[in-house]
């Protein structure tokens, strides 16, 4: 380690000891339940990062109550939330009360510039009611089409070449990885990622960038606590010049990274506003895709409304980022859960070869089974199992139900004091036996009637079904409908011609960053067994 990383290394450290050893002193906090402390630095927090323990996840969803207390660096005390009431406060009632992680803010700031995720309180409303049009379900109406086609090469590229000869144990993960990049790449910029070609691997250096932001940016976890000091404080001439003089090869890797992207998507939206001034974009069948609907809003938007090229760029790059790892994560169980489960598959195959082969948005979306099939995997594996936020002022959170202090007082509020990370718990929330039914962790698409759960009573302010898996209030998820149209179109192409099963045993879903990925072993895969239907 070089003298310069060691001073950097110390700051952080210092830094954050000071404020959470005080933070630690007077705490308020104290006697909400929760697990005992691991260890002295780093509290729990080695526990539920942990690639591979899912249990202390588990241990917190049902041995202490909706609100549990965990011990963060230094013993500072954060709070792993799933009460309902309790939701609906930091999510909807007091959102910019509890906001997304200062440091989190400036590590998208960072990687993308300003737009939907780097931004909090009126300017992220900008952008949200900016860019939410381009996701109404009357222009996923006019997608579907792109799905298909992206569904079905990727069916014909790279499936059914593999299989010809017979049955063959296939990679998923790389398939699914391939096929959700080029789903967003056509439908959401109007570019294509991938020619999913037979023995033809992924070459676009812009898709291997975008790949490899996610990675690494985890990598970066050191510098993450002095982001909002660099990102607040300094000027970017002066950002750029640390950034080249820190003797970081991640941070530089991430330089590099992000000034391909830039570069790449600055020049998609330079040539789609050239497209839409040359009046083209509107009659063009090509521009149904999120870019030109966002590029042609824009043109016609209000002066307080109007984004600059270097926000449309950086809007571009957030859509891309935030929908490829999700969406590939949830086919990647998709594909496990039919290979899992037969007369699941079964039953789901009866019902999509029921319908014409190709289907529009509202008789898709109609297919009873197949709805149950996508609410059950979002709800029992969301994608993302766990959300941040922060306090931004001290403040009361109210509870569905009181709960026994470690002090035997029982608690109907807590005080939250300001500067404390809440741990919004998605999966726990989605997973809560007194809401979901003794069978909350098993896999039942049956449980799901015309969009809702049989004898589900307890409301939680989520926006899809009742479950949290894509948040509430001012920053849930605007593409929760496409991502759902992503899975029902694959689900819909893939079981017309083939049949999974046999799952390697030594399949494990690991945490990798924030999201579930399948591994066997040390590497990132997703083996199942394929065969072609008989005609």
């Amino acid at each position: 380690m070089t003298p310069t990383t060691t001073t950097w290394c110390f700051l952080a450290f210092t830094f954050y000891g000071i404020r959470t050893i005080l933070r630690r002193i007077f705490s308020t906090l104290e006697t909400v339940p929760g697990p005992a402390s691991k260890s002295i630095i780093t509290g729990n927090l080695s526990q539920f990062h942990d690639l591979d323990d899912w249990g202390f996840q588990q241990e917190l969803e049902e041995n202490y109550g909706r609100v549990v207390k965990v011990h963060g660096f230094l013993g500072d005390r954060h709070l792993f939330v799933f009460d309902p009431v309790a939701l609906h406060h930091i999510l909807v009632k007091d959102q910019d009360v509890y906001e997304e992680m200062p440091k989190f803010i400036c590590l998208d700031l960072l990687i993308f510039g300003r737009g939907i995720f780097s931004t909090m309180r009126d300017d992220h409303r900008k952008y949200r009611k900016t860019m939410m049009p381009a996701f109404s379900t009357l222009n996923l109406r006019e997608m579907v089409p792109l799905f298909y086609e992206v569904a079905e090469r990727a069916r014909d590229g790279l499936i059914a070449p593999d299989i010809s000869q017979g049955p063959r144990t296939l990679d998923f993960n790389s398939i699914l990885c391939r096929t959700s990049l080029e789903l967003i790449g056509r439908t959401g910029i109007g570019y294509s990622f991938d020619p999913m070609l037979p023995g033809q691997e992924q070459t676009d250096r812009y898709a291997r960038a975008l790949r490899a932001l996610f990675v690494t940016a985890f990598k970066l976890q050191l510098f993450i606590p002095l982001l909002p000091i660099l990102m607040k404080s300094l000027p970017s001439a002066l950002r750029r010049f640390l950034i080249n003089f820190i003797p970081s090869q991640p941070l530089h890797e991430l330089r590099d990274l992000v000034d391909l992207t830039d570069s790449t998507a600055a020049q998609l939206v330079k040539d789609r506003k050239m497209v839409q001034e040359s009046g083209k974009l509107d009659g063009d069948e090509e521009g149904k895709d999120i870019m030109s609907l966002l590029v042609k809003g824009n043109a016609v938007a209000d002066a307080g409304m109007h984004l600059a090229d270097d926000e449309l760029v950086a809007c571009l790059s957030m859509i891309l980022f935030a929908a490829t790892d999700t969406t590939s994560s949830s086919m990647n169980r998709m594909i496990h859960l039919l290979a899992l489960n037969p007369e699941v598959q079964r039953k789901l195959r009866e019902e999509v070869l029921a319908a014409p082969e190709h289907l529009d948005y509202d008789t898709i979306d109609a297919l009873p089974y197949l709805d149950g099939f996508v609410r059950e995997i979002l709800r029992l594996y969301p994608p993302v199992p766990v959300m941040f936020r922060e306090a931004m002022s001290d403040a009361t959170l109210p509870l569905s139900k009181p709960i026994t202090g470690s002090d035997g007082t029982i608690m109907h509020t807590i005080a939250v004091p300001k500067g404390t990370s809440v741990y919004v718990g998605i999966a726990a929330a989605n997973h809560d036996k007194s809401i979901w039914g003794e069978d909350a962790l098993e896999f039942k698409p049956d449980r799901w009637t015309k969009g809702k759960a049989d004898s589900v009573e307890t409301k939680l302010p989520g926006i899809y079904g009742n479950t949290m898996t894509f948040l509430g209030g001012g920053r849930s998820c605007i593409g929760f409908k496409f991502a759902q149209l992503e899975m029902k179109v694959v689900a819909c192409v893939l079981l017309r011609s083939f049949s999974f099963s046999k799952p390697d045993s030594g399949i494990r879903w690991r945490k990798t960053g924030i999201m579930p990925s399948p591994y066997v072993n040390d590497e990132p895969k997703l083996p199942i067994v394929v065969e072609r239907l008989r005609a």
